[in-house]
């Protein structure tokens, strides 16, 4: 079951009230949209095993920023030397400490990720994955028409062959969302059926595309009853 249980195939029962806290938004490649919470004291962040988000990519330094939560405020501290970090494209040394700011981008060599002061601001839903390439990865919907598929223009990138280049689209109308098929080579599962016409999406629902699973979440406030497998690494 490729690390996925526990989780019903349609309603997930009520949203569960959390704090909203900070996350950093993936700016870059297949983690583009990808929100990563902000949820210890101290997160760090490089290519070494044992960051809180470990990038593997060797442009990134071993441990390459902190970002440290002091009350609240959220303080970024850079640790690489010799290896580029910049926040809203200026350059940033060693040693140095800024206080982020919501929108602020960070720059991690030639990779980027968005603060979000307040992660839920701005979320009209989310996809959690649940089996496949991004197993344990959530990423945001922050507009009302959403593309996902294997080419790097959409929206929500699987890396993966079998899915297609561009798979599906889940869209928004008048506060209906709705998904289709792009003529997929394997075809888009909605509870295990295959889409022919546009469907309408409920909140709680499990959709497949190839290898592939995720579940959707309409709203800002996360899932509940939801268990995901450890999120794997930026790519």
């Amino acid at each position: 079951m490729d690390g996925y249980s526990g989780l019903p195939r349609t309603g997930v029962g009520p949203l569960r009230t959390q704090p909203n806290g900070a996350a950093l938004i993936g700016q870059f490649y297949a983690e583009r949209n990808r929100e990563i919470p902000i949820a210890f004291p101290v997160m760090s962040i490089g290519h070494a095993r044992g960051n809180s988000l470990r990038i593997r990519d060797d442009r990134v330094a071993a441990v390459h920023v902190r970002i440290e939560r002091d009350g609240s405020e959220y303080i970024l501290d850079v640790i690489a030397d010799g290896t580029p970090t910049t926040l809203n494209g200026r350059l940033l040394t060693t040693g140095s400490r800024e206080v982020l700011v919501d929108g602020n981008v960070l720059g991690l060599a030639d990779l980027e990720f968005r603060f979000a002061r307040d992660r839920h601001d701005g979320v009209l839903g989310r996809i959690w994955v649940v089996a496949g390439v991004h197993r344990g990865k959530v990423f945001r919907v922050e507009r009302p028409e959403v593309n996902v598929g294997r080419a790097t223009d959409n929206d929500v990138q699987f890396p993966d062959r079998s899915v297609s280049r561009h798979h599906c689209r889940i869209r928004e109308r008048e506060g209906t969302w709705w998904i289709e098929d792009l003529a997929s080579t394997n075809g888009t599962l909605l509870l295990g059926a295959p889409l022919e016409l546009a469907e309408q999406l409920d909140h709680g629902v499990e959709i497949a595309a190839g290898f592939s699973r995720f579940v959707f979440q309409r709203g800002a406030q996360p899932l509940e009853n939801l268990e995901l497998e450890p999120a794997t690494p930026c790519n």
